[in-house]
């Protein structure tokens, strides 16, 4: 019998390897992640984001909220 059968595991499938894995994921979604926050916000969306915020603040005078 060959050792991946006698005890059905692969070596990489140990826990060590895992962990690497894992953090090797972690680590490139952290660098991802820091890519998308240092980009600048498009002036087209900032000027969606205005007139939502405009028409929320309208919306709520008239069903006699304040904001």
């Amino acid at each position: 019998m060959s050792e991946t059968g006698k005890h059905n595991k692969k070596p990489e499938d140990s826990p060590r390897n895992r962990r690497l894995g894992n953090r090797a994921i972690g680590d490139k979604l952290r660098q991802m992640y820091e890519g998308v926050v240092a980009e600048s916000v498009p002036d087209e969306f900032l000027q969606l984001l205005d007139e939502a915020e405009a028409r929320e603040h309208d919306a709520n005078r008239a069903a006699g909220g304040e904001t």
